[in-house]
């Protein structure tokens, strides 16, 4: 009687686990802001950079590109070359503004007279899955980037990042918190 009630215990254990269905998402990307960690040099000191860290979720598995997604939509002057765009908001008087970061161009020729060029926080991140088969996934991504601007060296920014998948379904935004562009400790 006793192996009787175990096997019959077994039996429902096994039916209860293989009736689960799968996990299900919308086709729509979908990220939650985690955190921000600032990086740190061998010597303690801040090296300018930082990690944003977000959760994702994807309904049909189809987020990242391959190195050779380089035709449109995809392809570099193309609106959707970056798979992760991401705005950089300074605070002026309280309020976060997208603000573009400026560099001092350099010359390609004597006839260049373009003084700054545009910084972008924007990247290419590979694909999450090697299948094509639709499945949802979800998981963790950082993004390291620099926070430090040698121009606006005492600065209060945050991020707004959004994720566009292949079929160029756009996720929401996210903000970081506040980062310190030069912190003290």
């Amino acid at each position: 009687m006793k192996n009787r009630n175990l096997i019959g215990l077994l039996f429902l254990a096994l039916a209860a686990f293989s009736c689960q269905k799968p996990v299900e998402y919308p086709i729509e990307p979908h990220i939650a802001y985690e955190g921000f960690t600032y990086l740190f040099n061998a010597d303690s000191t801040f090296s300018g950079e930082g990690i944003v860290s977000f959760s994702y979720t994807d309904g049909d598995g189809d987020l990242g590109l391959d190195d050779s997604d380089t035709l449109p939509p995809f392809g570099f002057r193309d609106a959707h070359y970056y798979n992760m765009e991401v705005d950089y908001l300074k605070c002026v008087n309280g309020e976060f503004v997208v603000t573009p970061l400026l560099s001092p161009h350099v010359p390609t020729s004597p006839t260049d007279t373009v003084l700054w060029d545009t910084i972008t926080f924007n990247a290419r991140f590979h694909r999450l899955r090697d299948s094509d088969d639709p499945k949802a996934i979800s998981g963790m991504m950082d993004y390291r980037l620099v926070v430090k601007n040698p121009f606006s060296p005492n600065d209060t920014i945050k991020f707004e990042i959004r994720i566009v998948d292949r079929a160029l379904h756009e996720s929401n935004t996210i903000q970081t918190d506040a980062i310190i562009t030069n912190p003290t400790w």
